[in-house]
C-alpha cells in the first residue's frame, strides 16, 4: 500500500495523511536488501487507568523500509516512523538505532483501550498487533445512588447504589456498626446487589449504611447513607414506685424512645411544669440512635415533695407519658434492737456457743428447783449437773430428760445419768434433740415442778 513511485494517502479517523515516497523506496524488492521480519510479537497489556504504558515494536532489517502505529478500533494513524502524527499529546515516539520503536501513552485513559497495530511499509504490507485493556477503580455514582432517607416505621424502603469502573463493580451492603441486617426471617452480615430492599421496617433497622463498590482494581470505593425510621415516642419505667427518706436526695428515670427526638419534661400532680433550678435538676441522656433516658433528680426531700412525678415525650408523629409515685420510707439507723426471735447472741464458754434463750431456761429452771423444799438432795445433785451440762449444746435437754426420768422412775436415773453422759454418742438408737424439743421439753418440765 506504501509502495510505488506516487503518493499515497490514508484517510484515517476524518485525518487526512499524504505520505511521499522516492522512487529509489520502489526498488526496496531488490534482492541486494534483506526483507524486514518483527523479533517479538507484542504482547497483550492490561493497565490502571491514569498510569503510563509503553508499546514496544521489535524489527529486524528495517533497512529503507518505515515504521507506523495505528489504533486499529479507532482507525486513527498515531505514528509514522519517527514522527507523531496524531494530535492527541499524551503520545510519543521513540526508537533505538531504528529497531525497537516504543510507542508512549502517559495518563492512560478507558478511551485508549483497544488493538494497537505497528506495520511495516513492506510489499505485501507486514503488520502484528497487541491489545490494551484498560482498567478503571470503581467510582460511585452520586446522581443514581440513595442519599439519607427517613421512613416510617412499618413502612417499605430501597436504598440504591450505583458505581461506574472497568470492569463493572460488584456492590454489597453492610452496616456501619458491624450489625446484622434483619432481611425477613433470618438475619444476614451483608447483602448484594444495586438495591437493598427492606420491608416493613422496625427501629432495629434504623442506623447508617455502607454501599461497598469494588471490581479487583484498587481501592474499592463506599457510600456511607443514612437511614432513619421514624415513629411515635414510647416510654417505659423501670421502678413505678419509689421511697426515699426525709432530708435526702433521690433520682427519679424514665426510659424513652423516639425518632424524631422528642421534646422531653417532668410535671407534678396537677399538671404543673418542674423547671431545674437548686430543688429540682432535669436530665435528658442519649444512650443510642433513638434511646435516651430521662431523670429527674430532687434534692433536700421535705413532705411536700412526696407524690407522683410525670415524664412526658412528644414528637411530630405522637405524644406519651409515665408516671411515678414518690413515698417516704424511714430513715436507716446506724444501730438498731432487733426481735429477740430473729437474733441470737452467742458467747464462748469452754469452746461450746450458748444462746440467750438458753441461758434464760437455765436461770428458770433453777429457781424452779430452789422453790422445790422437799428434795434438797437432788435440787444440789441437779444444780451440779446442769452447770457440768450448761456449755455444752443441748446441755438444757440433757438435763431436763435426766430429771423426768428421775421423778418418774427413780431407781432408774443412774442408767440415764449414763446416758446422758455420754453426750452426742453415734451409738444405735441415741436421741438426739431439735431446738423444738429442747424448748418442748422446758415447758414440760416448769409444769411438773410446780
Amino acid at each position: 500500500m506504501w509502495a510505488g513511485s506516487a503518493a499515497s494517502v490514508l484517510l484515517l479517523h476524518g485525518y487526512l495523511s499524504a505520505v511521499v515516497y522516492q522512487p529509489s523506496f520502489a526498488k526496496a524488492a531488490s534482492t541486494d536488501q534483506l526483507v524486514p521480519s518483527f523479533a517479538e510479537p507484542i504482547q497483550n497489556v492490561t493497565v490502571a487507568a491514569g498510569r503510563e504504558i509503553v508499546l514496544p515494536c521489535v524489527v529486524d532489517n528495517l533497512g529503507s523500509y518505515r515504521v507506523a502505529w495505528i489504533h486499529t478500533d479507532k482507525h486513527t494513524l498515531l505514528t509514522l516512523h519517527d514522527r507523531v502524527i496524531t494530535r492527541n499529546t499524551r503520545y510519543s515516539i521513540s526508537h533505538n538505532s531504528y529497531r525497537t520503536w516504543w510507542l508512549t501513552i502517559k495518563d492512560v485513559e478507558e478511551s485508549d483501550r483497544g488493538e494497537f497495530m505497528c506495520q511495516i511499509n513492506t510489499s505485501p504490507m507486514m503488520s502484528q498487533s497487541g491489545y490494551l485493556d484498560v482498567v478503571v477503580p470503581p467510582k460511585i455514582d452520586e446522581e443514581n445512588t440513595s442519599s439519607d432517607t427517613d421512613v416510617r416505621e412499618g413502612g417499605d424502603v430501597s436504598l440504591r447504589c450505583s458505581a461506574t469502573g472497568s470492569p463493572t463493580p460488584k456492590i454489597k451492603w453492610r452496616r456501619e456498626d458491624q450489625k446484622d441486617i434483619p432481611a425477613g426471617l433470618k438475619v444476614v452480615s451483608e447483602m448484594h446487589g444495586e438495591h437493598l430492599n427492606i420491608s416493613k421496617v422496625s427501629r432495629l433497622h434504623m442506623g447508617a449504611y455502607l454501599c461497598i463498590a469494588s471490581n479487583g482494581v484498587q481501592p474499592s470505593v463506599s457510600k456511607r447513607i443514612m437511614l432513619n425510621v421514624n415513629f411515635a415516642p414510647m416510654i417505659w419505667i423501670p421502678n413505678q414506685l419509689v421511697g426515699a427518706p426525709l432530708d435526702t436526695e433521690v433520682v427519679l428515670n424514665c426510659g424513652l424512645e423516639s425518632h424524631p427526638k422528642s421534646v422531653t419534661y417532668w410535671t407534678r400532680e396537677g399538671g404543673i411544669m418542674i423547671l431545674s433550678n437548686s430543688k429540682y435538676n432535669s436530665m435528658l441522656i442519649d444512650s443510642g440512635t433513638y434511646k435516651s433516658k430521662m431523670n429527674l433528680r430532687i434534692r433536700d426531700l421535705k413532705p411536700e415533695d412526696y407524690g407522683a412525678y410525670t415524664c412526658v415525650a412528644k414528637n411530630s408523629l405522637g405524644e406519651t407519658e409515665g408516671t411515678i409515685k414518690l413515698y417516704e420510707i424511714p430513715r436507716p439507723t446506724s444501730t438498731s434492737s432487733p426481735a429477740p426471735q430473729y437474733t441470737s447472741k452467742m458467747s464462748k464458754t469452754d469452746g461450746a456457743q450458748q444462746t440467750t434463750s438458753e441461758k434464760m431456761l437455765i436461770s428458770t429452771w433453777k429457781n424452779s428447783l430452789v422453790k422445790d423444799e422437799n428434795d434438797s438432795a437432788r435440787k444440789a445433785e441437779l444444780s451440779t449437773e446442769l452447770l457440768e451440762k450448761e456449755s455444752t449444746v443441748g446441755g438444757i435437754a440433757a438435763a431436763a430428760a435426766s430429771d423426768h426420768e428421775f421423778r418418774e422412775s427413780g431407781g432408774e436415773r443412774k442408767e440415764s445419768r449414763r446416758r446422758l453422759n455420754k453426750g452426742h454418742s453415734s451409738a444405735p438408737g441415741q436421741i438426739y434433740f431439735t431446738p423444738f424439743m429442747i424448748i418442748g421439753s422446758s415447758l414440760l418440765l416448769l409444769l411438773l415442778l410446780r
